[in-house]
């Protein structure tokens, strides 16, 4: 059974991002021109929260060394970051965007 963690959908204005917990994880949820996302909440270069950045169209832009990662994928899409970000499904349910982990492989 996975986690699940939400936020409401008229606090993710498009432009906006959300920091949330799941399962004592951060993760960050962000509005990118109507279609929401969910990554992990941590710079792969330097371990800065990514919900302290901007977004260029579907790109996150780290606030510090500004690597930029791609929402959909988590690949890292401009240095220094080279490593990817963890992704999460997203889903409407109603007025709420639901932010879901899936269960580890083996559990």
């Amino acid at each position: 059974m996975s986690s699940t963690a939400t936020i409401p959908l008229d606090q993710l204005s498009p432009g906006e991002i959300q920091r949330v917990m799941l399962d004592g994880q951060p993760v960050c949820v962000a509005n990118a021109d109507g279609e929401i996302y969910a990554v992990s909440d941590q710079c792969t270069h330097v371990l800065i929260p990514l919900s302290d950045g901007s977004l260029e169209g579907r790109q996150i832009v780290c606030p510090f060394h500004g690597a930029m990662f791609d929402l959909k994928t988590g690949k890292a899409t401009c240095g220094p970051a080279v490593d990817p970000i963890r992704c999460y499904p997203t889903r409407i349910e109603g007025e709420n965007v639901v932010i879901e982990q899936a269960p580890q492989a083996g559990s």
